[in-house]
């Protein structure tokens, strides 16, 4: 009996979280034809990660190269340790999503004799201006183009940000998971009287924390009766549950924590919220949307996003003028037409499984 030889592709990744890499990643594992594809993870981390344990269970391998934030040494290990990897399981392919790390990813695959090496994009926005980061960009994009045979975004964007060119493959989600039925977690209380308002995403300064609780403070002047519920945790935590506080807003907002059960909360709220100084393709702006939840968001997110539930606002508005846009869109009554079909997981696997197969 002549048995098809699976396609075993390597994922490279910074880690398995509940964040947007993370989310893909796992979705893409829990979609694939198993029958014809193999996908093991190599992480660039020490740290265990959320969905580790889930893709352990349903057969998938996981690798530890080294922990790339401790510096060049780090990075070094990580890479001799990827080599060793490659060399060792002979892979079809990998498919690297650390944005501009890529190039040295793909370098390593290079002279490992890897056959297909995919560069893959997540980030759309360049914001950094001092001068080391910008030698460091130009000769990752510059190892991106000379390494890898395949380049993939997540958006135009984020193409043209880390590979200069290549295809565009959105970043989907499984819909059977988000619906109007999902039960709403013991460990939270939700007051429908009131307009309820969710942000998620690492508490960090791409997702503008300041500037959440500066539309909250706002929100409370107007005297609307709302509860803010803010998903995730970051390096700027405790700035904002200190900024909150200092504002008089902090009974206001229930601050979650990392959750794997979002999906669960989504269809309970009124308004996403997701000022963002910049972003590749959010998929939490996705399963939003997939949960029929209105999406304010930033102008720099791309509209590729958009399947018919944002509105975008400029940051340059101010806090105010943010606040008087969730109050009137949450007062809105109108007609709207929801296309879902270009960020179903089964559509992005479709495209996934042409890329690995030829």
């Amino acid at each position: 009996m002549n048995v098809e030889k699976k396609i075993k592709i390597l994922e490279i990744s910074g880690g398995l979280s509940t964040e947007g890499i993370g989310v893909f990643l796992l979705n893409t594992f829990e979609n694939i034809d198993k029958d014809k594809f193999q996908l093991d993870f190599a992480l660039a981390t020490k740290y265990e990660q959320v969905f580790e344990e889930r893709i352990k269970q349903q057969g998938g391998k996981i690798y530890r190269t080294f922990e790339i934030g401790e510096g060049i040494k780090g990075k070094i290990k990580h890479a001799i340790n990827l080599y060793k990897l490659l060399n060792r399981e002979k892979y079809d392919g990998v498919h690297s999503h650390m944005d501009f790390f890529n190039g040295l990813n793909l370098l390593v695959a290079f002279l490992a004799r890897v056959p297909m090496r995919i560069s893959h994009a997540h980030v759309a926005n360049n914001f950094t201006k001092s001068f080391s980061k910008k030698i460091y960009y130009f000769i990752m994009k510059l190892m991106i183009n000379l390494f890898s045979n395949k380049k993939l975004g997540c958006s135009e964007n984020a193409l043209k940000n880390i590979n200069s060119n290549g295809k565009v493959i959105f970043n989907g989600v499984d819909l059977i998971k988000f619906n109007y039925h999902n039960k709403l977690p013991n460990d939270i209380y939700i007051d429908f009287s009131k307009l309820n308002i969710i942000t998620v995403g690492r508490i960090d300064d791409q997702k503008n924390p300041s500037f959440i609780v500066d539309i909250i403070r706002e929100l409370k002047l107007m005297d609307l009766d709302f509860h803010f519920y803010w998903v995730g945790n970051g390096s700027l935590s405790n700035n904002t549950i200190n900024k909150a506080s200092q504002n008089n807003v902090e009974n206001l907002i229930t601050f979650l924590g990392v959750r794997k059960d979002v999906e669960n909360i989504l269809p309970s709220m009124n308004l996403f919220l997701m000022p963002s100084k910049f972003e590749g393709f959010p998929i939490v702006l996705v399963e939003a949307q997939a949960c029929n939840l209105k999406c304010l968001i930033s102008d720099v997110i791309t509209e590729d996003i958009n399947v018919g539930l944002c509105t975008k606002l400029s940051l340059n508005l101010g806090a105010k003028a943010w606040a008087e846009k969730i109050y009137r869109l949450t007062n809105e009554k109108r007609e709207i037409n929801i296309d879902l079909s270009k960020i179903d997981i089964k559509n992005t696997i479709l495209e996934l499984q042409k890329e690995y197969s030829n």
